[in-house]
């Protein structure tokens, strides 16, 4: 939908910094980002992320469901953080050769149903999911640590 203004203050910026951590990527990881930047989900948690554990953060300036995998390859992606219905993109896209090698072992986000869940990772492999809930105008935060 359209952006919406949220209040949010100094301390949940920083407090984003530890955000890649607490879902289990590190410095060596490469992160694979396609979410507008005016969204929380994209600058805080995608960029402040990053530079909270010294992870490389690849921008790809617009979501493309048929170019993904071949961009997680090219750029050697390990995290890819979603949003919505971007995992139902990928399942829903044309079975092509080689769409299960890839590097990527985390997708880390919110929105994701559970028929999409387990279509992704039959489809694509064993990448970990981890959903995250109530990250931007909400006191609490929920992760989905065990799947």
């Amino acid at each position: 939908g359209l952006p919406k203004a949220a209040r949010v203050s100094h301390l949940k910026s920083i407090m984003c910094l530890g955000f890649y951590e607490l879902v289990g990527a590190s410095s060596r990881d490469v992160v694979y980002l396609a979410l507008p930047l005016y969204h929380m989900a994209g600058s805080l948690l995608g960029i402040v992320g990053c530079l909270g554990i010294g992870a490389t953060c690849v921008l790809k300036e617009k979501f493309s469901a048929s170019q993904f995998w071949d961009d997680v390859r090219a750029e050697g992606a390990t995290v890819f953080q979603y949003i919505g219905e971007l995992c139902r993109y990928l399942v829903n896209q044309p079975q092509r050769p080689g769409e299960r090698e890839h590097g990527l072992r985390l997708a880390v986000g919110s929105g994701l149903s559970p028929d999409v869940w387990s279509s992704f990772q039959r489809r694509f492999g064993p990448v970990r999911i981890v959903e995250t809930y109530g990250m931007s105008e909400g006191n609490v935060t929920l992760f989905n640590y065990t799947g």
